[in-house]
């Protein structure tokens, strides 16, 4: 009986660091996969902040001036990918030509794109129709192209993109490696001339 009593302290020991071991262990197991979880839900959050619709739009999108028949303005063709890596984006403009006229037969590119497959102003259609390409895809986002305007007439004069949401023949923004039409939104432009 004396020697049971001599071991039971020794065991009991024994047996308050095995259990405090393993809360020790399911503690820290614990946390870690808190941990975890923060960071996944930080990162989902980041990325999907990152990643906006991407768009097109022209700069200034509005403006009032003075009607000079002589006198040109100048638009740009603004692309913003969103953050998603893309191989090419196709731009379709629609305006009156009963009102205004691109002053050139084709958009003055920028070293946005490497290649600009369809570059063409059809005064009589009233439409431009321009495209760009790269064989370096990554995010892009500024002034893909610049064309000058001359105003026809007195009054309102708008250029408007042929865009329908997930539509491929029209204006679109082809994403990498999917070839899907990522664009999610577009900005005419609307000018009054007095």
């Amino acid at each position: 009986m004396n020697s049971v009593i001599k071991w039971l302290p020794l065991a009991s020991g024994f047996l308050v660091l095995v259990l405090s071991l393993t809360v020790a262990v399911l503690t820290v197991s614990n946390k870690n996969s808190q941990l975890a979880n923060t960071n996944n839900t930080s990162q989902d959050i980041r990325a999907k902040a990152a990643e906006q619709p991407a768009s097109l739009s022209l700069s200034p999108a509005s403006g009032d001036f003075t009607l000079t028949l002589a006198s040109t303005y100048p638009v740009g063709i603004v692309v913003d990918s969103g953050g998603k890596s893309v191989d090419g984006v196709d731009v379709i403009i629609n305006f009156d030509p009963k009102k205004v006229q691109v002053v050139n037969p084709q958009i003055t590119t920028s070293t946005m794109f490497t290649q600009f497959p369809a570059n063409k102003v059809d005064n009589t259609k009233g439409q431009i129709v321009f495209s760009g390409l790269t064989f370096n895809p990554k995010p892009v986002s500024g002034i893909m192209g610049t064309f000058q305007i001359k105003p026809l007439v007195k009054g309102e004069v708008t250029l408007n993109f042929d865009f329908a949401l997930g539509a491929t023949t029209d204006s679109n923004i082809a994403e990498n490696g999917t070839a899907k039409d990522v664009l999610g939104s577009v900005v005419s432009a609307r000018y009054t001339f007095k």
